[in-house]
């Protein structure tokens, strides 16, 4: 008989104990749904910033985690690189939470230990014609217009934008020059002299430093309005009228184009057959 309670009382041990192992067993758990990183900034000058739905999570653990609340009030954790990033860069967030607390106190373990994220988003310098959304390009091109009739006044009667110049910065040596971009766009213009006749000639408008958003908006956020270097000096009725612009659309391409070589590089679309 006392053998008989002795072997129970074994039996009774190691089932607790095989039902102790059962209930150590931690569950996985993957809060990655829950971080949220946002990247903000100018490609290349980017940084990254973290939020974690803690509430999320816990509700989201299931009833196998023990005071899921407590776990995730206990997650934490930290982005290799949150500064200094571009567009397609790559970051890691890595989980800081102890393990031993986790499994003793929440029956559960993180995993994966850490989630990658590539940056996107970031503000870019436009760098191409081709950047530039067909609505910014209208917007452009009226208040280029716009700058271009306030500098000369009623004289002028009509202005078709032929294109433009895109001027990238590629040589940053000189202080004396911190613009990063530069659009000219390129006008065809008529304008009546005082004594009734007309004159036909080409005018670029500039935009400089030129930002290309996350969202495919793009942005002047330098100075606008200023011309392209040129003069034209006409005689009407006996007397001499000034125009900032160029006799030729050959004339103002050489002044775009060859006048800016080597300080940056030069795109052009500015053509007769775009008006």
């Amino acid at each position: 008989m006392g053998k008989k309670r002795a072997a129970a009382a074994v039996l009774a041990v190691v089932f607790a104990l095989a039902l102790a192992g059962c209930a150590a067993k931690p569950v996985p758990v993957d809060p990655t749904p829950y971080l949220s990183v946002e990247f903000s900034g100018m490609s290349g000058e980017g940084t990254a910033a973290w939020s974690f739905d803690s509430e999320g999570f816990a509700a989201a653990c299931g009833e196998d985690v023990k005071d899921a609340a407590g776990l995730a009030a206990c997650v934490d954790g930290s982005l290799d690189k949150a500064e200094g990033l571009s567009n397609g860069d790559t970051v890691t967030f890595r989980w800081n939470c102890d393990a031993d607390t986790a499994q003793q106190e929440h029956n559960a373990v993180l995993a994966p230990e850490d989630a990658t994220f590539t940056v996107e988003g970031l503000d870019e310098w436009v760098t191409a014609l081709d950047q530039i959304g067909q609505a910014d390009w209208d917007t452009l091109a009226a208040a280029g217009e716009d700058a271009l009739r306030q500098r000369e006044g009623d004289a002028i009667t009509g202005a078709e934008c032929l294109g433009g110049y895109m001027l990238v910065r590629q040589d940053f040596s000189s202080e004396m020059v911190d613009v990063h971009n530069m659009l000219y766009a390129a006008y065809k213009v008529e304008a009546k002299l005082p004594d009734s006749s007309s004159l036909t000639y080409y005018a670029g408008v500039g935009f400089g430093d030129l930002v290309l958003h996350g969202d495919g908006s793009v942005e002047v956020t330098g100075d606008y309005g200023f011309m392209a270097y040129g003069n034209i000096d006409v005689k009407a009725g006996g007397d001499y009228y000034n125009f900032t612009g160029f006799e030729t659309l050959e004339d103002m391409n050489t002044e775009c184009i060859d006048g800016y070589q080597g300080m940056y590089s030069v795109e052009s679309n500015a053509t007769e057959a775009a008006a």
